[in-house]
């Protein structure tokens, strides 16, 4: 009864970090209508909430020993859901046009893919850092309801999309003309 009881407390731990990025996904619902319905102090809470969480389950993951390739592509896919959802409820307001939403999913996309192809996440030091830049976007865009801050932070999106994207082309074209015993 007891060695059941270790393999249920082990095959838990495993899951904690990923119950914890799922909340984010829990809470967007709320937040975008938070934002559509101009809930101005429900939508700072909840969005610091999911910032939290961002933290939390990595930092959990650590903690437990329970880091996995699987968990960190579910951390990537939930933040790019929530940044997505959230983007979408700003573009429905009317704060940013619909296109902005293309960088976000190009950066994704490029994500995937390259790590897909090269069977293993690749260092990207600025497409490292964009999901925290968005993540930004978002807290500056519930904070500050001005055009003028709109457009410095779709104008951030654009520079970082292609520093993020121009990155990671020049990691392929420096690694495609190395031996395999040459690469990282």
């Amino acid at each position: 009864m007891a060695v059941n009881t270790l393999e249920k407390v082990s095959k838990m731990r495993l899951i904690v970090p990923s119950v914890i990025s799922a909340l984010r996904l829990v809470v967007l619902p709320f937040l975008i209508y938070s934002i559509v319905q101009e809930m101005v102090f429900l939508s700072y809470g909840l969005f610091l909430f999911s910032i939290a969480t961002d933290f939390i389950d990595g930092y959990v993951a650590r903690k437990l020993g329970t880091e996995s390739r699987s968990g960190a592509y579910f951390d990537v896919v939930i933040d790019f859901l929530f940044i997505s959802g959230v983007f979408m409820a700003f573009i429905y307001k009317g704060f940013y046009p619909l296109w902005l939403i293309l960088p976000i999913v190009l950066v994704f996309l490029q994500f995937v893919l390259s790590t897909l192809y090269l069977e293993r996440v690749v260092y990207d030091p600025i497409g490292k850092y964009y999901g925290s830049l968005l993540f930004g976007a978002i807290g500056l865009t519930l904070l500050f309801s001005e055009q003028l801050v709109y457009d410095i932070v779709a104008i951030g999106i654009i520079v970082a999309t292609l520093a993020s994207l121009s990155s990671r082309l020049a990691y392929f074209l420096r690694t495609r003309n190395r031996k395999p015993d040459q690469s990282l």
